[in-house]
C-alpha cells in the first residue's frame, strides 16, 4: 500500500499528458479554423487524439474527486467527516463561471458557434452532481453505462428545444465550438471515481509504482498536470497571439 502523500506523481503526470494532447489539438484546430492549413479534424487519427485527450482528462478529474473526499474522510476529527458539500458547490461554481467567461468570449468574436457548454461548464455543473456518487465503488459502473448509453441514442439526433441542450439534447442548427453535454461525458467521470474509490482507497495508493522524483520528463509534465486548469483558460488567447506576431494570422480575420 502506498504511503499518504500530497500528490501522486501519475495522477499529475496524465494530467499533464492530457493537457499536451489538448493543445496540440487546438493549435491544429486553430490553423484549421482559420483556414491557414487543411487539416481533417473530424475524423480519423487527430479526432481521437482531441477526444482522448478530453476522456484522460475527465477520467482523472473523476478519480481526483474521490481522492479528495477519501482524504477529507480520512481528516476528519471527533467522529465528525471533514467533508462538506459547500466545498464542491464552490468548487462547481468557480469552474462555471470561468466556462462563462469563455461564453461571452466566443459570443463577440464567434457568434455564430459560441460556447455555450463547454468542458468548463461541464467541469462546474459535474462538481455538483459528482457529490452523490462520491460514496459509491462499484455502483458507479453501472451509471457509467447508463449515461454512456443514452449518450450514444443522442448523439446524432436533435431536437426543437434547447432547455435540456447541457444534457445532450441537442437543438436543431445548433453549432459551437466545444460541447460537453452530461450524457454521456458524466458517465467518464463517474468511471475515474470509480477508479479513484479502488485504486485510492482512503487517499492512499493500492498499488506500487517506482519514484520518478529524478526524472525531468516527468516533472515537466507533471508541472504541466499541477496547472491544467490555468493552462486550458488561457492557451487559446495564446495561441492568437502567436498567430498574430508571426503575421499568419490577420486581425481582421478575427
Amino acid at each position: 500500500m502506498g504511503r499518504h502523500s500530497n500528490r501522486f506523481w501519475e495522477i499529475d503526470c496524465l494530467r499533464g499528458f492530457a493537457v499536451i494532447l489538448m493543445l496540440g489539438y487546438h493549435f491544429l484546430y486553430d490553423l484549421d479554423f482559420f483556414g491557414l492549413a487543411d487539416i481533417e479534424l473530424r475524423s480519423g487519427t487527430f479526432l481521437y487524439i482531441g477526444r482522448g485527450a478530453a476522456f484522460l482528462f475527465i477520467l482523472i478529474s473523476g478519480a481526483a474527486l474521490s481522492i479528495s473526499r477519501s482524504r477529507a474522510l480520512a481528516n476528519g476529527t471527533s467522529g465528525k467527516p471533514a467533508e462538506n458539500f459547500s466545498k464542491y458547490f464552490k468548487r462547481g461554481l468557480r469552474l462555471f463561471s470561468m466556462g462563462m467567461i469563455i461564453t461571452a468570449i466566443t459570443w463577440i468574436f464567434f457568434p455564430g458557434q459560441y460556447i455555450l457548454f463547454g468542458i468548463l461548464h461541464f467541469f462546474g455543473v459535474s462538481a455538483l452532481l459528482a457529490y452523490p456518487f462520491l460514496k459509491y465503488g462499484k455502483e458507479n459502473l453501472f451509471f457509467c453505462l447508463f449515461f454512456g448509453v443514452v449518450g450514444l441514442y443522442l448523439k446524432d439526433r436533435t431536437f426543437e428545444f434547447s432547455a435540456l441542450l447541457w444534457l445532450g439534447f441537442r437543438p436543431e442548427g445548433f453549432i459551437t465550438l466545444d460541447y460537453f453535454p452530461l450524457f454521456p461525458w458524466f458517465g467518464v467521470l463517474l468511471t475515474g471515481i470509480f477508479l479513484g474509490n479502488s485504486l485510492y482507497k482512503g487517499g492512499n495508493r493500492q498499488f506500487k509504482v517506482p519514484e520518478a522524483d529524478n526524472f525531468l520528463l516527468q516533472k515537466l509534465v507533471s508541472w504541466v498536470g499541477k496547472r491544467s486548469l490555468f493552462i486550458y483558460f488561457i492557451h487559446q488567447p495564446l495561441f492568437l497571439g502567436l498567430l498574430l506576431l508571426s503575421g499568419l494570422l490577420d486581425p481582421g480575420m478575427l
